[in-house]
């Protein structure tokens, strides 16, 4: 991968006191990760009650786009895809979790032996830091530490958190899934700190303490993944905000995104307080779309929501502010996917990679279009390859089921894949830009293009060397 020197003088402003004659000020990188956020869940994304003054104003001050993807409709594999660059089934993760297995929880997640994008900014010269979920490996083996962090902070050993009440452990739970989700490093607070509140001191924290050297700030929330806890003002607030028409009903988790988007407000204004605005890129994602199974969102006028392919589970919100580069304000409509920030960020900061692992990256620079939002990338599709996830699937729910997807162009095909449980192969098609809804599969009507979109599918998975389907997966056994 051929790198730029990107960051010019001329692009951050004034030269500061921290610039050492001539040598360019390497940017810091604030990376903002939401999880389970849904596409339409910012007020600057179309919500119908969700108030984010914060992030909102964000995207005011940078460059938002329409048509972002997560890498995956799950966290682990999305999260993966974004430290590694590469599609989770490259690694083998074509389900929940786990390498070369289908099996949720099991494996390292992300194989220790991956290049990460903190050790890449770490060799480049930068202070890096993680706060918050991690779920793509265990501590002592494949932690953050283990890959490439030199922080780790309030970072536990599950999908979510025991809860974002003080101690942030589960009370009505004893064993090993409430010791794994409690949430460590913040004992020293109390029953009025929320947890998501939390993290965005310890952001504010790190950012105060490492301002006058570069460094890389991994800030992944738990938030708005459940437990739907919010303080009792915001859920009663909400409540008087739903009317009749409100495609968004949940008032707790209103109350959650508002505490996500305070506590963004924090760290963007620790950013401006430490006079570090001008050269610190910040950007704002979720690692998959909106959770819609028990009512927490709506991601009209997506379809569906987490676990699943259609667009409410993988497209979701991109927010990137780069001072002096990316337009203020702009909108940009390229399709872009998670593991495309591996290979951005690098070149945005001029960091060079591994040789052997940039060979393998499947992400694309989009620092092109960060400067020309209308710019277009090299790059023909998009895949997605999910098979049984336990979590999420139970006998009959075809649309969670095993399913490829490929986004060419227009068009969007689905390849569901046979189950013991009865489901026979079978093929939707969509044209995104006349049904972004996903209401009319017109495969039927399509017989020709759904056979040469179904021979890039294949030809993706055996360039990707994706693991073979199976009606024999032993996680069909567990599915009740």
């Amino acid at each position: 991968m051929v790198l730029l020197n990107l960051f010019v003088v001329t692009s951050l402003g004034a030269v500061d006191s921290r610039s050492v004659e001539s040598s360019p000020i390497k940017p810091n990188v604030v990376l903002i990760l939401a999880d389970d956020l849904g596409y339409t869940d910012l007020g600057v994304m179309g919500s119908d009650l969700y108030q984010t003054p914060n992030i909102d104003g964000l995207a005011s001050q940078g460059l938002r786009f329409t048509n972002a993807h997560s890498s995956h409709p799950t966290c682990s594999p999305s999260r993966t895809a974004i430290m590694t660059g590469k599609y989770p089934a490259r690694l083998g993760i074509v389900g929940h979790g786990g390498r070369g297995t289908v099996t949720a929880g099991d494996g390292t997640f992300m194989p220790c032996e991956e290049y990460t994008m903190a050790e890449a900014l770490t060799d480049a010269g930068y202070t890096t830091c993680h706060i918050g979920k991690w779920h793509v490996g265990h501590e002592g083996t494949t932690g953050p530490k283990e890959q490439g962090f030199q922080f780790d902070i309030a970072s536990n050993e599950f999908c979510c958190p025991g809860s974002y009440i003080y101690p942030y452990r589960n009370k009505k739970k004893a064993g090993v899934q409430a010791e794994n989700s409690a949430v460590p490093d913040l004992q020293d607070r109390g029953p009025d700190d929320h947890l998501t509140e939390c993290l965005g001191d310890e952001a504010v924290k790190f950012i105060s303490s490492h301002k006058d050297e570069p460094f890389f700030l991994n800030l992944a929330y738990y938030a708005v993944h459940t437990p739907i806890e919010s303080e009792r003002d915001k859920v009663a607030k909400y409540k008087k905000l739903i009317t009749p028409d409100s495609r968004q009903r949940n008032a707790a988790y209103a109350g959650l995104v508002e505490h996500l988007d305070e506590s963004v407000g924090r760290v963007l204004k620790a950013i401006r307080d430490n006079g570090l605005e001008r050269n610190t890129i910040v950007i704002f994602f979720s690692d998959n779309g909106g959770e819609v199974t028990h009512g927490e969102t709506s991601n009209y006028p997506l379809r569906d929501g987490k676990v699943s392919q259609y667009l409410g589970g993988i497209r979701v919100p991109l927010i990137v502010k780069w001072p002096g580069v990316t337009p203020v304000g702009a909108t940009s409509e390229i399709p872009v996917i998670g593991h495309d920030l591996y290979p951005s960020i690098l070149q945005m900061v001029g960091a060079q990679g591994d040789t052997k692992h940039n060979a393998q990256i499947d992400g694309v620079d989009l620092t092109a279009v960060f400067q020309d939002p209308a710019s277009q990338l090299d790059r023909q599709a998009l895949h997605w390859l999910r098979y049984p996830v336990v979590f999420h699937y139970r006998k009959g729910e075809r649309k969670r089921g095993p399913v490829g997807t490929i986004i060419k162009g227009n068009w969007k095909l689905m390849e569901f894949f046979p189950t013991p449980h009865g489901q026979d192969r079978s093929f939707e098609l969509y044209n995104l830009r006349e049904d972004i809804s996903e209401q009319e599969n017109v495969a039927a009507a399509n017989p020709e293009l759904v056979t040469e979109l179904h021979q890039e599918m294949i030809r993706w998975r055996e360039s990707v060397d994706a693991p073979e389907y199976e009606m024999a997966f032993k996680e069909y056994e567990k599915i009740p």
